[in-house]
């Protein structure tokens, strides 16, 4: 490989679902039309984009395979492919057990255990698998299951816990391994336009939250425990659809978390495990929330004990939905920072701390449907697009541009 260009690979996943892109509950919100791209890079000479892997349906997450040196990538579908940079396959196939009545719903989040060298476990987050003539949704479930030889053994899926949902969108579902055998999984607000239950300030309800579990190979617990003595999952509150989520070099907690109408927001705590609350629904962006109003222009403080965003973006110049998000660390060309996107524009973003300032920068603008972020075998960064393909994106290192 030429030492002056470093290969960012970016998984677009293009498909029928984005994160952001809520359901028929959103009355205002028009889907766009899915779009084939080519992948253009429009305002930056330094960064090229080629067709890395094709055919699949909605691949929505990725994940390392350690002991096989594989990348694991989770499709939307239910199915679970793996890639050693030559040849793709299918090591699992759910689709029995996941919903596919709506977009936004299916298999969402994906992690291999902590042990996995020992106990050979990987974790899945999906909504279950209902019959699309009924009204309501189906759970968001939390799962494990056995691999053995290299394969997804469907006979040991068990369900660790699942979460009741009212309507069928804003899942969430992500999962993120922070370390001693503890993750993060993001739960959404219950779905619907406004948060109709008052999910997002319900300080009794999993929805709307961002759960801490500690994770033993064969059963969860909680880390926390509440201001009452009793045991607890919850760690933050507050959020509406919390896509993607990452930990930085120093184990800030960036947030991607999905807007309504009017704002989309990036979140950031500097300890990730300090319990937080967001704002929603009191709160979309840096802005007092009514379901009534018009998308408000001025910015307001924020009440005693909700945290406000560090970033917003509105929904002007057809933006629509943020899609992140990972925290690239200083190996990555463009700088060190939390990536993420725009589904509906194909902007790129870096969120940058320089002297205790947040800097804001636009990397570059796709003509792709950006659906999240990840990593590949060599860190490589991996977006995903909604098609169904997967891009890679190359990097020139010597850019006089940053």
């Amino acid at each position: 490989m030429d030492p002056k260009v470093s290969h960012v690979i970016a998984l677009l996943l293009i498909s029928s679902f984005p994160a952001c892109l809520d359901s028929e509950e959103e009355k205002k919100f028009t889907w766009p039309e899915k779009q084939d791209s080519v992948c253009e890079i429009t305002n930056l000479e330094s960064v090229t984009c080629m067709i890395l892997l094709e055919d699949f349906k909605t691949p929505i997450t990725s994940s390392i395979n350690e002991e096989s040196n594989q990348l694991w990538i989770a499709d939307l579908s239910g199915e679970i492919r793996s890639w050693d940079g030559n040849n793709d396959n299918l090591v699992g196939n759910l689709t029995e057990y996941v919903s596919k009545c709506h977009h936004e719903q299916g298999l969402l989040g994906m992690v291999f255990s902590h042990n996995f060298t020992n106990d050979g476990k990987l974790l899945l987050s999906y909504v279950a698998e209902q019959n699309c003539d009924g009204q309501f949704a189906a759970p968001l479930v939390l799962a494990d299951v056995s691999v053995e030889n290299g394969i997804l053994n469907l006979s040991t899926l068990r369900i660790l816990t699942e979460i009741e949902q009212p309507f069928r969108n804003h899942n969430a579902g992500h999962l993120l391994s922070v370390g001693d055998g503890q993750y993060l999984w993001g739960i959404g607000d219950g779905g619907g336009s406004n948060d109709p239950n008052g999910n997002g300030q319900n300080a009794s309800s999993a929805l709307s939250s961002i759960y801490l579990f500690e994770y033993d190979g064969s059963q969860i617990s909680p880390v926390l425990k509440d201001p009452n003595g009793l045991d607890s999952f919850i760690l933050h509150t507050g959020l509406r659809n919390p896509w993607k989520f990452d930990l930085d070099n120093n184990k800030g907690l960036w947030i991607a978390d999905v807007g309504q109408y009017c704002f989309e927001e990036v979140n950031y705590i500097e300890v990730w495990n300090e319990s937080s609350n967001f704002g929603w629904s009191l709160r979309e962006g840096k802005h007092s929330f009514s379901p009534d109003s018009d998308c408000p222009v001025g910015t307001t403080n924020p009440p005693d004990g909700i945290t406000d965003p560090v970033i917003e973006y509105g929904h002007s110049n057809g933006q629509c939905s943020i899609t992140g998000g990972f925290w690239m660390d200083s190996s990555f060309p463009m700088g060190e920072g939390y990536l993420y996107g725009d589904f509906c524009t194909g902007s790129v973003w870096l969120a940058e701390k320089n002297n205790n300032t947040l800097v804001e920068r636009l990397l570059f603008d796709t003509d792709l449907q950006i659906v999240g972020f990840g990593k590949g075998l060599d860190d490589e960064l991996l977006i995903f697009h909604w098609s169904g393909s997967i891009f890679e994106i190359i990097i020139d290192e010597v850019m006089n541009e940053f």
